[in-house]
């Protein structure tokens, strides 16, 4: 007799994530958040693609070998020109997808691997919040996501 034996694993979201609501390009934001914060984003030769969802994500990244850490800014939104059927005078219309469907709201996120307490992370987002073009920002917690498993790569 044969059995089957089912393996259930989960990941666990060992990272701190920064939700940050700008009108800033994603170039210009990674150079200030370098300035700002003395860490140096790079963007990736290879943005953060979804074939299901046929669009991709921007994404920049910093081994921090000091600290242990990995910083990784990526956008939310990624728009897109999409043929309407009707007969109007573009006969375009642009449309958004979201990378973390349920934080409309945010346009990139901060994701930081590595062990900082919760003092050097506020420290982070006041750093962040005085820069010029930056609305706002905030800590999320990641297991409040539904589809926090877009933030594994």
């Amino acid at each position: 007799m044969s059995k089957t034996l089912t393996l259930c694993y989960e990941y666990e979201h060992d990272y701190k994530l920064i939700g940050i609501n700008s009108t800033i390009e994603d170039h210009r934001l990674a150079y200030l958040l370098n300035q700002n914060l003395e860490i140096h984003l790079k963007r990736q030769p290879n943005d953060l693609d979804f074939a299901e969802k046929e669009c991709s994500f921007t994404l920049y990244n910093y081994d921090c070998e000091a600290t242990f850490s990995t910083w990784s800014l990526l956008a939310n939104k990624h728009f897109f020109l999409s043929e309407t059927n009707e007969n109007n005078l573009f006969g375009e219309e642009s449309k958004v997808t979201y990378l973390i469907n349920e934080k409309r709201n945010v346009d990139y996120f901060l994701k930081i691997n590595g062990e900082f307490e919760d003092t050097e992370i506020r420290s982070f987002l006041e750093k962040i919040k005085n820069i010029k073009g930056i609305i706002t920002c905030y800590s999320i917690d990641p297991e409040t996501l539904k589809s926090k498993d877009f933030l594994i790569f």
